[in-house]
């Protein structure tokens, strides 16, 4: 494979810093996770208390699949990290993969190592092969945590082959998309489409206990029960599966035109609206895609989950160890949908970063500077852009709990959830803007720092599904901007929460609209964040003039 060494060196070298931290991320977490139920399951009865909370509540399957081996620490370590498992694996394959290839693509650097000699099917394979060793590299760290507690080395083998696997599934997938559509947004929305669809089909599966579980690479690898009847061959299936998608994408990219795609772009209109001509309806033209694609993912996962309440709701009134997993002891009726309605904050939260993060691709790809150097000003194109994103915020949140009122409602016979839950969702939006105002913040000080946005949607994620897994202090939980507003619809939202958080999400815009009206545009890599802050004469940095007299 001609070349293959020189895109992998030359992906090693730019997604560098990506791979350290998918790889640190996920090995600390897990790591974090394994100790901590090392503590908290210790004995038997206590291993018996989380079997009969877990088995009894069928419902619960469709978050975290089916458990298997409870009788030991490792199904319970299994069961706990599946629903992080079974989004973070397959997200750090779709993220490193579409990196390294469409978006390299897009920025031109392909284009001129393949003038060298570097053959077609080399950039596909060195940024799969790298998103494997990195997948490798976080299964050896997740197989050592384990034998520290005293696991069995073949069911931490098998655990962590599974997830391995299971990552892999989606850097093929994500490889075979890169070479069907032409832009590197186009291949996540298909992959997160892929996600998004297998997640709720092994979610259906094991409610139903059915076979819909094996329809999914999510099910291929909660299949393989690796601390309950171990069997390999869910893993081997998945990596066959895997390695055919690869040879695909190979092969397609051996014969398609570089920079094109199997389908080809859709044509635009042959003249402009009008309305294009105005900062706010290009940014209107720009997101709206990202808005009705967020939408439609938001509004199935409320669909789905919500479905599940009717008899969610049911199965705690009998149980008291499903209570202390979902309603902290109490019997309240409202636990789950709370727990559910975190979840869609969470999507929220992916659109607002993912959309400031829309806003920074025209500044390197040199489409910024041509709109500036007319009429509009920097401040009213950005101001247009983040308005644009908060809308689209507060649609996905409106529609998502729309949606989440409406299936619960459907299930109870009860029309008020309609409202109630649209309002218990849309009560998370402030909070969600804060994690807009952090990026916007990033974006306005150093584009390069943007990444730091989604390192705090992660570490919100984190806190929001593991604090209590992982027994993290209150201090550390208050710090991220949901826990302020609390667990509605269960309990009722103070005001002073929404007070702080649009606050300062203000506060954080203001900051970067200021960074980027005094910032260079573009602005290309170079001192770090300390320096640019001196660099960039912002308000509280900027040098006072010299009124010391000069000696005749």
């Amino acid at each position: 494979m001609r070349g293959f060494t020189v895109m992998a060196g030359v992906g090693l070298r730019g997604s560098r810093r990506q791979i350290l931290w998918w790889v640190l991320g996920l090995a600390v977490v897990f790591a974090g996770t394994v100790w901590s139920l090392d503590g908290l399951y210790s004995t038997q009865d206590e291993l018996a208390s989380y079997r009969a909370a877990t088995e009894s509540g069928t419902a619960l399957f469709a978050i975290n699949g089916r458990p298997y081996g409870l009788d030991d620490l490792g199904g319970v370590v299994a069961y706990e990290f599946g629903f992080l498992s079974a989004l973070a694996f397959p997200l750090m394959g779709i993220h490193l993969v579409t990196r390294m290839t469409r978006r390299e693509e897009e920025s031109g650097r392909a284009e001129l190592l393949r003038a060298g000699s570097v053959g077609r099917v080399a950039g596909v394979a060195a940024a799969v092969v790298l998103t494997g060793f990195a997948l490798v590299l976080v299964s050896a760290s997740m197989v050592a945590s384990l034998l520290v507690v005293g696991l069995e080395w073949s069911g931490a083998l098998l655990y962590s082959a599974s997830l391995m696997s299971l990552g892999c599934c989606f850097a093929a997938i994500a490889a075979l998309a890169a070479q069907v559509v032409a832009s590197a947004r186009s291949v996540l929305g298909i992959c997160l489409a892929v996600l998004i669809a297998a997640f709720l089909t092994r979610g259906i599966g094991d409610v139903h206990g059915n076979g819909l579980v094996w329809l999914s690479p999510i099910g291929w690898a909660e299949q393989a029960r690796p601390f309950g009847a171990a069997r390999w061959w869910p893993v081997l299936l998945a990596l066959g599966f895997a390695a055919v998608l690869f040879g695909a994408a190979c092969w397609i990219a051996g014969r398609r035109d570089h920079g094109a795609g199997v389908l080809a772009a859709r044509r635009g209109p042959a003249s402009a609206s009008p309305i294009l001509l105005r900062p706010w309806g290009f940014a209107l033209r720009r997101h709206r895609g990202g808005i009705i694609a967020w939408s439609v993912i938001g509004a199935l996962v409320a669909l789905s989950f919500g479905a599940l309440a009717d008899a969610i709701r049911t199965v705690m009134a009998d149980n008291a160890a499903l209570q202390n997993v979902l309603g902290g002891g109490s019997a309240d009726p409202d636990a789950y949908l709370s727990f559910v309605v975190v979840l869609i904050a969470l999507i929220v939260a992916g659109f607002a970063v993912q959309g400031v993060g829309r806003i920074a691709e025209d500044e390197p790809g040199d489409r910024l500077e041509p709109v500036l150097a007319g009429s509009v000003s920097r401040s009213r194109w950005l101001t247009a852009e983040v308005i644009t994103v908060a809308c689209g915020t507060a649609v996905v949140a409106g529609v998502s709990g729309l949606a989440l009122g409406a299936s619960d409602a459907l299930a109870v016979g009860d029309s008020s959830a309609v409202a109630r839950l649209t309002l218990a969702t849309l009560s998370y939006l402030p909070s969600v803007l804060v994690l807009l105002g952090i990026a916007v913040s990033l974006y306005g000080i150093r584009p390069a720092m943007l990444g730091f946005s989604w390192a705090a949607f992660v570490a919100v994620a984190l806190i929001a599904t593991l604090a209590d897994t992982l027994r993290l202090p209150e201090w550390i939980r208050h710090l991220s901007p949901l826990e302020w507003i609390g667990r509605t619809p269960s309990e009722p939202v103070a005001p002073w929460p929404l007070l702080a958080s649009a606050t300062l999400t203000t506060a954080l815009i203001a900051f970067g609209l200021r960074g980027f009206t005094s910032r260079d545009i573009p602005m290309h890599s170079g001192p770090g964040l300390i320096r640019t802050l001196r660099t960039q004469r912002l308000p509280w940095t900027t040098p006072r003039p010299n009124t010391t007299p000069t000696p005749s």
